[in-house]
């Protein structure tokens, strides 16, 4: 296993964390379909998360999750490619789908988690990522945030410098 491969699979276990403190039912995304693959990369969804909302409806998304050293340059490659766009094609697919960037470098001010509604893109719109605490219908507390950033952050540490 390689650096990235280890870094992506501990970015959807800290995922799957953040939605199952913030009360999800988290479940492993399982589909009868061939996954839906540009190059060598996945963009099927790895979860299917469910709450109770308390009106009797629970509010139900799929989450995929991807580790990226830079996020700003993974999302300027995607507004370059406009509608031909990885995120367009999983939208077809999986309308409810959220998008969790994970990273360990964020720009300033910005958290080690993003996400975005495939819902809300828009064509002819930039896509742009929000904090996953600012997407406020997923219902996720600073706090919750705030100890997976800490979390990421020390893990990754580690893992960089045993490859040192």
């Amino acid at each position: 296993m390689d650096l990235l491969e280890a870094k992506s699979r501990i970015a959807e276990a800290l995922v799957e964390s953040i939605f199952r403190r913030a009360r999800y039912r988290v479940d492993r995304f399982h589909t009868e379909q061939f996954p839906l693959r540009f190059g060598r990369e996945d963009f099927s969804p790895d979860f299917r998360a469910s709450l109770e909302t308390g009106t009797g409806e629970p509010f139900e998304l799929l989450l995929e999750v991807k580790y990226r050293p830079h996020i700003d340059q993974f999302i300027s490659v995607e507004n370059q490619r406009g509608d031909r766009s990885a995120l367009f094609a999983a939208r077809r697919h999986w309308p409810t789908l959220y998008f969790v960037l994970v990273t360990e470098r964020p720009e300033a001010g910005r958290s080690c988690f993003q996400a975005l509604s495939l819902a809300a893109l828009r064509t002819g719109e930039p896509i742009r990522t929000a904090d996953i605490v600012d997407l406020k219908e997923l219902r996720i507390f600073r706090h919750n945030l705030e100890d997976h950033e800490q979390l990421i952050r020390r893990i990754f540490a580690l893992l960089s410098g045993a490859t040192a």
